[in-house]
């Protein structure tokens, strides 16, 4: 899956982004994929997502892990967001365990990836994807200041110019960073957007915002 694949930062903010990844492998099991996705759901929710969900069900931050996984169809497509390596390694560790016969994806640095693998005590990886950035009219982009947030959600649900509002509104502290980042989340259904980075991009960044227009 290439929706997560484009997220934009720098290294040390992408360190504490990853999604961990399940769906159906068309034409080999989607009959008895929704059993194994719910029992996929429920491992992930025990190892502390900042988000996470299903496009059709909807994301953690308005749904509970069990409502989704229950949901589970065999054109869902599962997906869990985490901001720490610990607890990715941990639910990679359970997954492993548990072998349910899904195919899983990992999204993050490489790097990052391929030491939770190794840690997990898996194979190689079976295949690898990555990100050649944004080729074209580039000028037409908003600022990368609020790419770092509307990549997060590679549906595009999350518009810039709603960023752009969110960092106003919290820099003249009419909403905390908390909630602004939630807000955001909210319309991302799948659950590919990481609030906890969200909110340190906002502190890192709402200060140097006038009403109008970034200051960078």
């Amino acid at each position: 899956m290439t929706h997560s694949l484009h997220r934009r930062g720098d290294i040390e903010s992408l360190k504490k982004d990853f999604l961990i990844l399940a769906c159906t492998a068309k034409g080999f099991n989607e009959d008895t994929f929704a059993p194994l996705g719910s029992e996929f759901v429920r491992i992930c929710a025990r190892h502390k997502p900042v988000n996470g969900g299903d496009m059709k069900t909807g994301n953690l931050l308005y749904v509970g892990p069990e409502e989704i996984a229950q949901k589970v169809s065999k054109t869902t497509i599962l997906e869990f967001t985490f901001d720490n390596r610990e607890n990715v390694l941990s639910c990679i560790k359970e997954l492993k365990e548990r072998d349910l016969g899904i195919s899983v994806v990992i999204t993050g640095l490489i790097d990052e990836v391929n030491s939770i693998v190794e840690d997990a005590g898996l194979p190689r990886v079976h295949t690898r994807e990555f990100s050649l950035g944004t080729l074209g009219r580039t000028k037409l982009l908003p600022e990368w200041e609020v790419l770092e947030f509307t990549t997060m959600c590679g549906h595009a649900m999350v518009a810039s110019e709603y960023v752009k509002k969110a960092m106003v509104d919290t820099r003249k502290g009419n909403i905390s960073p908390r909630e602004a980042a939630v807000q955001m989340g909210k319309c991302c259904s799948c659950g590919n957007f990481n609030v906890n980075r969200a909110v340190e991009l906002l502190e890192k960044n709402a200060p140097l915002w006038t009403s109008e227009y970034p200051v960078y």
